[in-house]
């Protein structure tokens, strides 16, 4: 966009668009919306405000650009992954992987090992999450896989046979330098006091930290991967409350206070609450991407550590336009708060209820073709990178977002209707 030759640029309903900017000082653009008021624009080029710590990421699952696909497919998708993506995540067991060690002393790496390739050939830096637990960990018989039981955590008892299997894993793979442990708390709930025994978690995840910074000291290790409640549309009950509730403090605080170290924090939100029954329209969720944002500077009044969103989730739509838009708000009030990384759950579309994917099935003739959101996650990726000034930048209406640094200009219409950029 230059300011000598000024160009028309049509933000369309619920999309965004991306620009590099004139070298120079503030920027004035004006919007023409059908119907409505102009919308002004301001960018400040030379007016910092923040430094970006942002970095992508995505978190393979049960389908996740498999040799078993379509090799056509397969290669366009992870062509596609390697441009975008900074960090690569992968569980030990489940979402891909098979149980790494089915009895004492028997391990089965191949699933894993074939994982664990594929992110080294795109490019990625590896991360590793420590969930979930082998059957006779928990429970069950050695040498049986019941895969129902997934999200069943190891018993007290067999806490150090589970810190030992992550040693093991972190041996098995020297060039992983992050770890996860475990997985939004699963089967850790303690009914009688209606939250999560963080003590249990807690004495968990210490005896892992343990293990793992003995096998290298160097290895960044986080938690507590907390799913944070409430939605923020203060609708009624509990669930919409604004975040973070109350409970979630005691879970953070006794964590925070009890942990032997920790490297980075990680958390875990969905747009809405899984307990709140309301509806809301996508206006109502382009209105709430901002808790994004605020729930992580509210976690900065608690710890310094680096931040990051191990799973992230807004609205569902197939409206691929909509869903591009919807992320980036998201992913943009990420960057405003200054979190560090974001892990996308799920980047391949398997046609079930996740909407969020970055490319096409790839198990299908055709598949591995970039989605709409892949083009706002890479614009984050390319242009919001770790050290890229924020400089400032306001809107006179709530309804077009703007992210800018010194040389890109983010703009996000969160209308129902087009809007004109002078």
């Amino acid at each position: 966009m230059n300011s000598a030759k000024p160009r028309l640029i049509t933000l369309l309903a619920g999309s965004l668009v991306a620009f590099a900017a004139p070298r120079g000082h503030a920027q004035q653009l004006q919007m023409q919306p059908v119907q409505s008021q102009p919308v002004t624009v301001r960018v400040e080029r030379t007016k910092v405000i923040g430094i970006s710590h942002f970095q992508t990421g995505v978190t393979h699952t049960q389908y996740s650009l498999d040799p078993w696909g379509d090799v056509a497919s397969v290669a366009r998708g992870r062509k596609l992954l390697s441009a975008v993506c900074t960090f690569q995540n992968q569980h030990i067991m489940g979402w891909g992987a098979d149980n790494p060690n089915p009895s004492p002393g028997v391990y089965n790496w191949e699933s894993l090992d074939r994982r664990m390739a594929a992110m080294r050939a795109m490019g990625a830096t590896p991360v590793i999450t420590l969930c979930g637990a082998p059957d006779w960990m928990k429970g069950g018989q050695a040498g049986q896989t019941d895969w129902s039981r997934l999200e069943a955590a190891p018993t007290p008892e067999h806490y150090a046979d589970f810190a030992s299997l992550c040693a093991v894993v972190a041996r098995r793979y020297p060039d992983v330098s992050y770890f996860q442990v475990w997985n939004e708390m699963k089967g850790l709930w303690d009914a009688p006091a209606n939250n999560w025994n963080y003590a249990a978690y807690t004495r968990l995840y210490n005896m892992v930290y343990d293990a793992l910074k003995a096998v290298r000291p160097g290895i960044k290790v986080g938690g507590p991967y907390l799913v944070i409640e409430g939605t923020g549309s203060n609708r009624g009950g509990w669930a919409t409350e604004k975040p973070i509730r109350q409970r979630q403090w005691q879970v953070l605080d006794y964590w925070l206070k009890h942990k032997r170290g920790a490297d980075f924090i990680c958390l875990d939100k969905s747009l809405r609450d899984f307990h709140d029954a309301n509806s809301y329209t996508e206006a109502d969720a382009l209105a709430l991407t901002h808790w994004f944002g605020d729930v992580a500077r509210q976690g900065r009044t608690r710890t310094k550590l680096p931040r990051g969103w191990a799973e992230y989730y807004g609205a569902s739509s197939r409206d691929r336009d909509f869903i591009a838009a919807h992320y980036a708000s998201i992913m943009g009030h990420m960057v405003k708060s200054g979190a560090a990384v974001a892990l996308l759950w799920q980047p391949q579309d398997d046609g079930g209820d996740l909407s969020l994917s970055l490319f096409s099935d790839t198990r299908r003739t055709g598949g591995g073709q970039a989605l709409s959101f892949y083009f706002a996650f890479k614009a984050f990726h390319d242009a919001f990178k770790p050290g890229a000034k924020l400089v400032q930048a306001t809107s006179s209406s709530p309804n077009v977002e703007v992210l800018a640094s010194p040389r890109h200009t983010l703009l996000i219409n969160k209308r129902a209707a087009p809007v004109q950029i002078l």
